[in-house]
């Protein structure tokens, strides 16, 4: 089975080194910025999506969503004669919209994250009204490849961009404050990093392996009148669970901005 894969940015490169590495496919990929691509090992770069796409089982559009719509209305055709499944990790774009715009392709929806790029990715998958079981078990084939997956209705989709497909970059940006708190308290820039980052690793995989919620896991650290509660009385005082609720829930509102846009333009 060959798959293709259009955008080589670091969610297409993650997906495609990882799946040419096991040699269960062979693996296909196209760029409009061609230094994207290179360098690459088991992977053959073709020079336009046209030639990926006629000749791929699968293509998995890894571009971002502002693209999609000139995309898809510039390459149907080709879909239309070689009818790929398609895979799309695209924020916001439901399936309707793509089995609107390409009539009888069969259409899978995914949302991963950036920790693709370590194997360790948390992906939510859906399928179009067109697609079978056997298109959704060989699409979790395929992203079990980049960390864990899980099937679910097309109406999380959206609600879990806001959580694991943004997650990763509020948590860099409180890691970021982290850093530079250390180096305000006098670490130099190495040990900082080293240092946020295993306190985030390992408390992480705690988490994970316990079976305690994390409420629990934080009174747990959480002395009286110790330097963690001082820390964490201070964030309540200026209501930050309020502002990161916001946040979030800002992240899911242009989620369903953007569905609403090509819902709009279709109709049109």
């Amino acid at each position: 089975m060959s798959i293709g894969i259009v955008g080589f940015g670091n969610m297409g490169r993650a997906i495609g080194q990882s799946i040419a590495s096991t040699d269960l496919w062979e693996v296909t990929a196209y760029d409009n910025y061609k230094v994207k691509t290179n360098n690459l090992k088991k992977i053959k770069i073709v020079k336009n999506a046209k030639e990926l796409i006629l000749n791929s089982s699968i293509v998995i559009l890894a571009i971002k969503p502002h693209d999609v719509g000139s995309f898809i209305k510039e390459n149907s055709v080709y879909f239309l004669k070689n009818k790929p499944t398609l895979i799309s990790i695209a924020a916001g774009i439901t399936t309707n919209y793509f089995q609107k715009s390409l009539k009888g392709i069969k259409i899978i929806r995914v949302m991963p994250n950036l920790a693709a790029t370590v194997n360790e990715s948390f992906s939510l998958i859906c399928k179009g009204t067109l697609s079978k079981k056997s298109d959704l078990d060989i699409s979790k084939k395929i992203f079990s490849q980049i960390g864990q997956v899980f099937i679910t209705e097309e109406s999380y989709l959206d609600k879990a961009t806001s959580i694991s497909g943004s997650g990763p970059g509020y948590i860099f940006y409180f890691m970021d404050i982290m850093y530079k708190s250390a180096l305000t308290l006098g670490f130099n820039k190495k040990i900082a990093k080293k240092m946020v980052a295993q306190t985030f690793f390992g408390t992480s995989k705690l988490a994970k392996s316990s079976e305690k919620d994390f409420e629990q896991l934080a009174r747990e650290v959480t002395s009286k009148k110790g330097t963690t509660e001082a820390a964490l009385n201070t964030f309540e005082k200026y209501n930050l669970s309020s502002i990161v609720k916001e946040g979030i829930g800002n992240s899911y509102m242009r989620a369903k901005e953007i569905s609403k846009i090509y819902t709009k333009n279709e109709r049109s």
